[in-house]
């Protein structure tokens, strides 16, 4: 994140300086312009002179030299300023294209930032998650431990309650059958007693 945020800073920073570069070779642009007009003006200038030192014949012939000289030096500067312009146009495009691609690099770059945040926040928010299932999980397995633990307290217990049942099966049956000889003897006891009350 911390490149991200400082590449923003650079092509943020970049853009700034193609668009004064582009201010500048406006600057350029009406200077040019300006030195052109100078060099049409100057070469009309020569014209006239040319003709004035025409009409004054032989003593205007060195003044012609001159004027036509200025007016070859007018030609060549606005030849000159007219390539110039074409440069200062060329530059002016290409940093206006050139800031366009730099403002559409920081909107992908603002764009990239706040994706990777939301990259970031959204995995803070699994790892909580997943800290939350870990302690749900450990939950569960101590839950079902503990069931276990209890489950197999309880068969045992069952186990422990069957035998005590089998063994007061085991000493009713002998009771009853206690019972059933104490009640055979009271007869056999009865039947003696009944044989002595008729004698």
């Amino acid at each position: 994140v911390q490149n991200i945020l400082s590449m923003r800073e650079t092509v943020s920073e970049t853009a700034k300086k193609v668009k004064r570069l582009g201010e500048s070779s406006q600057q350029i642009s009406r200077v040019v312009s300006l030195i052109n007009q100078i060099a049409i003006q100057t070469n009309l200038l020569a014209i006239n002179a040319g003709i004035e030192a025409a009409r004054a014949g032989e003593e205007g012939q060195g003044f012609a030299v001159v004027a036509e000289e200025v007016g070859e030096l007018a030609i060549r500067s606005a030849a000159a300023t007219q390539e110039i312009e074409e440069i200062v146009e060329n530059i002016q495009r290409e940093t206006s294209e050139v800031v366009q691609a730099m403002e559409i690099g920081t909107t992908q770059v603002v764009e990239g930032t706040r994706i990777v945040e939301e990259a970031k926040e959204s995995l803070s928010q699994i790892l909580d998650v997943s800290r939350q299932i870990d302690f749900l999980v450990q939950s569960i397995s101590t839950a079902t431990a503990s069931q276990v633990e209890t489950s197999q307290s309880v068969s045992q217990s069952m186990k422990d309650i069957a035998a005590v049942s089998q063994r007061t099966s085991d000493s009713s049956l002998q009771i009853s059958q206690s019972l059933q000889e104490t009640v055979e003897i009271s007869q056999q006891l009865q039947e003696t007693v009944g044989t002595f009350k008729v004698s």
